[in-house]
């Protein structure tokens, strides 16, 4: 099987693509990639490419390609909603909602959020998203928006019919919210971080017609509490099949 890799569509013409970057140093100097190898590419316009590399210099590999596919939307209609966490904690969430398919993640602050946002976050978050879908065979790298304030998610959330949001304080079992959704719909599931959230910034979510659900006797983490709920909502409405 030959190894995936994505590119810009700026790097791509009708005959040729170039990798660069990231993408170049991994096919290089990782897999210590040679001409004549194939490889299997994703671009930012939802394209696969095959394509045999034709040429390596210090800064890029140039392929030729042979085929172009569109890629069909492989992706889930869930959309994830996390609190930042500290360091390790948000990598291993995006990582792991990668995997399992989320269509796109939005970090945003809250009022017990004592992570510090700044732009290289969102930079490694992207990065550790796309090494996840190498890993994972996944075809299409999941979206990751720029840290917002809470407020401003909630302004995103409004476009959304179904609003799942994991509380500790909450008693209503999960179960009965999860059987209800439907898979035609957007799901936006909101996790808070580590000190989870306050009972005004629950009354905001309830009023955009949240439903706030328990996971259980269990405090769970953050990353624990977000990909046990993706996995389970993922179960519920069948994504889980090739």
């Amino acid at each position: 099987m030959s190894r995936r890799f994505f590119v810009d569509k700026e790097n791509i013409d009708e005959n040729f693509v170039v990798l660069t970057g990231n993408e170049h140093f991994h096919f290089t100097k990782v897999l210590r990639g040679q001409v004549d190898d194939n490889l299997t590419l994703t671009t930012t316009a939802n394209e696969e490419l095959c394509a045999k590399v034709v040429k390596i210099t210090k800064d890029k590999t140039v392929c030729e390609i042979l085929s172009r596919a569109k890629i069909e939307d492989e992706q889930s209609n869930v959309f994830v909603f996390q609190a930042l966490m500290k360091g390790e904690h948000m990598d291993y969430v995006v990582q792991k909602c990668t995997e399992l398919g989320v269509k796109e993640l939005t970090p945003f602050n809250s009022e017990f959020v004592v992570a510090k946002a700044d732009a290289s976050k969102l930079d490694r978050f992207k990065r550790i998203s796309q090494e996840a879908c190498k890993q994972s065979g996944r075809a299409t790298i999941m979206k990751i928006d720029e840290v917002c304030s809470f407020d401003k998610m909630l302004g995103k959330l409004k476009d959304f019919s179904q609003i799942v949001v994991a509380y500790e304080n909450e008693n209503f079992p999960a179960k009965e919210v999860i059987e209800k959704l439907d898979k035609k719909e957007k799901t936006a599931l909101v996790i808070g971080s580590e000190g989870g959230f306050s009972s005004a910034e629950i009354e905001k979510l309830k009023n955009l017609g949240a439903k706030i659900i328990s996971l259980g006797k269990n405090i769970l983490r953050g990353e624990t509490a977000c990909l046990a709920l993706v996995s389970a909502i993922m179960m519920h409405l069948d994504y889980w099949r090739k």
